[in-house]
């Protein structure tokens, strides 16, 4: 087997001023390790979180956390202004019925365990009184029953899910999505959705249809 010539690098969130305590808790729920690596660690606002600490390269696999500067939190500020005067910023903040449509960037869960572990922790946060509160909101999609019996015993056995939530929208696929003011609505980083695939799902190429 060759060595691979490419893969996900990065990606830089950069977060809305007062927000950098809320950025680091939702990054800590997805289950990211922080590392105060940048010019002044721990005093300009400034970490890497690494998806698979373990076994970080500190090369591939890692999400940017950094304040906005000034000029990017005008920009956002006049964006959402427009949105409210053209009647849609109601319909842009919600996480939507059908939130796949929308920017985002996802994460894949090598273990459902660990996918609900990340749901319980960010739903605990958005709770009232919590550092998400008015800032996070789930929305969850469950695996496709009838395709494989062990997979629904296992759906219907969830702590965080309740039997009533809409199918993913591809076989063997939970799909949940992070609606989150904390970032810029001009980056993906609005909305992040969290994958965990039962094993059948890599059998074939999947069919979005």
């Amino acid at each position: 087997m060759t060595d691979p010539v490419r893969s996900m690098g990065h990606l830089a969130l950069y977060y809305r001023p007062g927000c950098e305590q809320a950025a680091r808790v939702l990054a800590a729920d997805l289950g990211c390790e922080l590392v105060d690596n940048g010019p002044s660690p721990g005093r300009d606002g400034f970490c890497t979180a690494l998806l698979d600490g373990p076994r970080a390269t500190h090369g591939d696999n890692l999400v940017y956390l950094a304040r906005m500067n000034d000029e990017q939190a005008r920009v956002e500020v006049a964006l959402e202004r427009t949105l409210e005067d053209l009647g849609l910023g109601r319909s842009w903040d919600g996480i939507g019925e059908w939130p796949e449509i929308r920017p985002h960037f996802g994460i894949r869960f090598h273990t459902l365990e660990a996918l609900e572990e990340a749901l319980l922790a960010i739903e605990a946060h958005a709770a009232p009184g919590g550092p998400l509160e008015g800032r996070a909101q789930v929305r969850k999609f469950t695996a496709r029953p009838g395709l494989d019996p062990a997979t629904d015993a296992r759906m219907a056995a969830s702590p965080v899910f309740r039997g009533d939530e809409k199918p993913a929208f591809v076989d063997h696929l939970v799909q949940c999505f992070v609606r989150t003011s904390v970032f810029g609505n001009l980056t993906s980083g609005g909305l992040i959705e969290l994958d965990y695939a039962f094993p059948p799902f890599f059998a074939h190429v999947p069919s979005f249809g």
